[in-house]
């Protein structure tokens, strides 16, 4: 769905569930694509084959040059499932519109650039918890200077959770998308993160980063979508003027 003059905020918010639905749907495509052709061992932990590492890549790539708008995407395993104080993401980024690669992450404890994953939010919510979970904005890990919001979803195999799959979404590119669903609608809406940040809005008095901690009198706030998992909307009468 997309915007236009009259739309009511109830034909937008529906079109935002659409929209992050999808995105959520995609992803859990993607979950059972990647741990396909894994197993657990008699210990219930995960070793990496070559041959499932190459499953996993093609998955990846395929995934990627599918979904434009997803700049990563990938597994991230939990330590006890490999058995290791050493972290693993199976990892890749999009280097251009048709070329992927993987992205080495500094897992090592103690190593330069460690990258503690299993403190994040994203992790903690898909893994320890088992929540769908839509984390951000918050600045890229990878260095590209860019706002993004990483979505993830637990990562099951054999019936137990092994980690969590994730994709991110550059800031700009869910703007890009989401604004024309927003757009000619009479009210204020904007879209808020679990912790209460402006995802993305109609409304220069709710600018994108921005916490909204004391809503407009008359404003209404509700949940967005079950598999995104404490968003909301909010949806206030436009001031004059």
């Amino acid at each position: 769905m997309t915007g236009g003059a009259h739309t009511t905020p109830e034909q937008v918010i529906s079109g935002l569930r659409e929209w992050f639905d999808d995105r959520f749907s995609h992803l859990s495509n993607l979950a059972a694509g990647l741990v396909s052709a894994l197993a657990l061992d008699e210990a219930g932990r995960i070793e990496l084959s070559t041959a499932a590492r190459r499953g996993m890549k093609s998955t990846a790539a395929k995934f990627l040059a599918e979904h434009p708008i997803v700049d990563g995407c990938g597994l991230i395993f939990a330590h006890s499932t490999l058995g290791t104080e050493v972290g693993r993401l199976e990892w890749w980024v999009r280097e251009d519109e048709s070329r992927f690669a993987r992205y080495s992450f500094g897992v090592v404890p103690g190593a330069d650039r460690y990258y503690d994953y299993e403190h994040h939010e994203w992790f903690v919510r898909a893994y320890a918890e088992g929540h769908s979970a839509a984390v951000g904005p918050y600045i890229d890990y990878l260095g590209v200077e860019a706002y993004i919001v990483t979505l993830t979803v637990p990562a099951v195999v054999d019936g137990r959770r092994v980690g969590a799959v994730g994709t991110d979404l550059q800031v700009d590119d869910i703007e890009h998308h989401l604004l024309p669903i927003l757009g000619g609608c009479d009210a204020e809406i904007a879209v808020l993160t679990r912790h209460g940040t402006v995802l993305v809005s109609n409304s220069a008095r709710y600018l994108p980063g921005e916490l909204v901690t004391e809503p407009v009198p008359g404003a209404r706030i509700e949940p967005l979508t079950e598999v995104a998992d404490g968003m909301h909307v909010l949806v206030a009468e436009r001031v004059a003027g």
